[in-house]
């Protein structure tokens, strides 16, 4: 009996995913756990399992195509066995391509209700935005005409396809690093480095960023790290861990920083979770210790390590990636003073943090003495934080870097 592979819900907020790459194809046996499809969502990228053996018979969902949850991937059966015709949706696909003439005259029957929504997913309409494309005037693919990232893309280029010639339009890019006569290289974006692309330029078009700057003495800091790894002999805490305690005993007094907003209203997040920035070969990944200030430093410590790990061998779940109510990024250990960070959207602010230098201050009695100096760089969403606001925060870090004891009074 054949079975129906679906678009699985790697997450609680996942909508949707995007068909990356199918790893077996139309004909090929399948074993339980073989790797059937790569896809990509909005937070990472997850390779889908087999649960049923057999043969595939059918691919409905064709790379690049953004399908919801629960949408029809593709048909596992038995050799032979004969499956149905193909899904009303593919077929609206084909119309759209072979009838292209007609393509202006069909998107508003297909994509536009009798109210005037538009139906199409939520990548499609980011995209759209970003491209100034309209999507009234675009014809739907998906399911029951729905505008998904391709249409938007193939609406995008339209004006090209006038100048070039139909065999260079045609053309499909190249799957490998490409030597063109100048001696550029030109590289494919990996998935992950598009969903990178496209998250940094919604947060850059969508929240007015403002970020301020503080030096801080973490002589104390310093000294209390040391101690701790002294004293535990099963656990090695770095400065990330430390701040993610702090500003998570932070956030607990400055509940607007742990906020995010919508059209209409403002979301005060119960929850304290800590973003932690890492780097990959290919890009950057967000693991998130969730309830950050109802954990001890020890435990947060052995999480992070765990995340951190988890990361960098692609084995994270995808609710440890979402969730997060503020981001730390932390560059100190490439020599970085300080920088600008990007607003993981949805959250309000985001922190970066730069390397201990040591150098001259003045202290409370007027004297020169040497002191081990951080920077702190926090970006902010300006439609949720006041400078005010955000500048009381960054004050009450810096105090319990200054003196870690302040996070008890």
């Amino acid at each position: 009996m054949a079975t129906e592979i679906i678009m699985p819900q790697l997450g609680l907020t996942m909508e949707e995913g995007t068909i990356a790459k199918w790893i077996k194809q139309v004909g090929d046996k399948v074993a339980v756990g073989d790797v059937l499809v790569e896809i990509t969502t909005d937070k990472l990228s997850s390779e889908i399992e087999s649960e049923v053996e057999g043969v595939l018979l059918k691919i409905v969902a064709q790379e690049g195509e953004d399908i919801p949850v629960k949408g029809l991937l593709a048909i596992i059966g038995a050799e032979g066995e004969q499956v149905g015709a193909a899904p009303a949706p593919a077929a609206k696909k084909e119309e759209v391509q072979s009838e292209a003439p007609k393509a202006e005259a069909q998107p508003k029957a297909a994509s536009v209700t009798e109210g005037g929504r538009v139906k199409a997913s939520p990548l499609a309409k980011k995209i759209a935005s970003e491209l100034g494309v309209d999507l009234s005037t675009v014809a739907g693919s998906g399911p029951n005409g729905r505008i998904v990232q391709k249409d938007v893309l193939a609406a995008e280029v339209k004006p090209a396809v006038v100048e070039k010639a139909a065999p260079e339009v045609k053309a499909a890019p190249a799957a490998a690093p490409v030597q063109t006569a100048n001696a550029d290289v030109v590289k494919p974006l990996t998935n992950m480095r598009k969903v990178i692309a496209k998250r940094m330029q919604q947060s850059k078009n969508t929240a007015p960023h403002v970020t301020i700057t503080t030096e801080v003495n973490v002589d104390k800091t310093i000294a209390l790290r040391s101690k701790l790894n002294a004293k535990n002999a099963d656990v090695r805490f770095s400065y990330t861990d430390i701040l993610v305690k702090m500003c998570a005993t932070a956030l607990r007094n400055y509940p607007k920083i742990n906020a995010s907003i919508t059209e209409d209203s403002m979301i005060f997040h119960d929850k304290i979770n800590i973003g932690v920035a890492v780097a990959l070969d290919d890009g950057l990944i967000v693991p998130v210790v969730s309830n950050a200030d109802r954990k001890g430093l020890k435990a947060i410590t052995k999480e992070t390590k765990d995340l951190i790990n988890k990361a960098r061998t692609n084995t994270l779940s995808p609710d440890e990636m979402s969730g997060a109510t503020f981001t730390i990024s932390n560059l100190g250990s490439y020599d970085i003073d300080g920088f600008t960070p990007v607003i993981n959207l949805p959250e309000a602010a985001i922190l970066g943090v730069g390397r201990i230098v040591k150098k001259p201050i003045v202290n409370e009695n007027d004297e020169i003495v040497p002191a081990s100096m951080m920077v702190l760089s926090m970006s902010f969403d300006h439609r949720v934080v006041d400078g005010a606001q955000a500048a009381e925060f960054l004050k009450a870090l810096k105090g319990y870097l200054e003196d870690p004891d302040n996070m008890y009074v």
